[in-house]
């Protein structure tokens, strides 16, 4: 079923990419933004962690923590997405079990829509350097997810995307935190 607002996360243990041991009972007393990419080599998906990046600072500060989770290996991540130094956990989720606990969606439409809607942020992360390419392996109808999760463990903003271009917007999550 569905998470929506005012439900409690689902508990989970995990490793991000570096090997720090990670468990949603840790993230209770703060806020923090799980985010479901596609893939580390998702140009689209780059882009979005290339924006949170720019606004990190201000979010930390406002108690935020992110933790984003990628359809990738290890491996993948450390090549790609990983390159960069990145201030938040980066999670491999090849066996996509973090999604299925979060009922992250699948979707050919999504991938439509994005085709056919989404040129400015393709140009924008093409231009960032992000390479639109098919990864083998990788799951093209993946549609991304975020969750905010409260300091009590419960989800205030639960964003199912329509396609992979739709997130959270900065600006809400910066007044949210407010």
């Amino acid at each position: 079923m569905r998470l929506k607002t005012g439900d409690s996360a689902k508990e989970f243990t995990v490793k991000d990419y570096l090997g720090k041991t990670i468990q949603l009972a840790d993230l209770k007393g703060k806020y923090t933004l799980l985010a479901f990419f596609r893939n580390a080599e998702c140009a689209l998906c780059n882009l979005r962690v290339h924006q949170l990046l720019n606004v990190y600072p201000e979010l930390q500060k406002k108690g935020l923590g992110i933790l984003a989770v990628f359809e990738s290996s290890e491996e993948n991540i450390k090549n790609s997405v990983g390159k960069k130094e990145i201030p938040f956990s980066l999670i491999p989720d090849p066996s996509n079990r973090l999604y299925k606990l979060y009922d992250v969606e699948r979707s050919w439409l999504g991938v439509i829509s994005t085709i056919l809607t989404g040129k400015k942020e393709i140009k924008e992360a093409e231009e960032l350097g992000f390479e639109m390419k098919r990864v083998p392996g990788m799951k093209m109808d993946r549609m991304p997810a975020e969750f905010l999760i409260g300091p009590d463990l419960r989800i205030e903003i639960a964003k199912f995307s329509k396609k992979v271009t739709d997130h959270i917007s900065l600006e809400d999550l910066k007044a949210y935190l407010n």
